[in-house]
């Protein structure tokens, strides 16, 4: 399962997603609702097989990029 935290929510409070594409595609949507209002957010992913095995430090970091694309960075 891939685990996606936005900006400063807790690892408890991580949305769980089967595919990736999807985890991204919800990070997505949300940096660019709130870049149309000067505001940039960071997320992360975090690969574990439930919830309890989730560990603090991600497996790749999320941001939109300086022209509005999606970063997707291995941590």
């Amino acid at each position: 399962m891939y685990y996606l935290c936005i900006g400063a929510d807790p690892l408890d409070d991580a949305c769980g997603y089967a595919r990736k594409s999807d985890a991204l595609d919800t990070f997505r949507d949300v940096a660019e609702g709130l870049a149309r209002f000067g505001q940039a957010i960071e997320g992360t992913i975090h690969i574990a097989a439930k919830r309890s095995e989730i560990v603090e430090y991600p497996d790749f970091v999320l941001s939109l990029g300086p022209r509005g694309g999606l970063r997707c960075e291995r941590a």
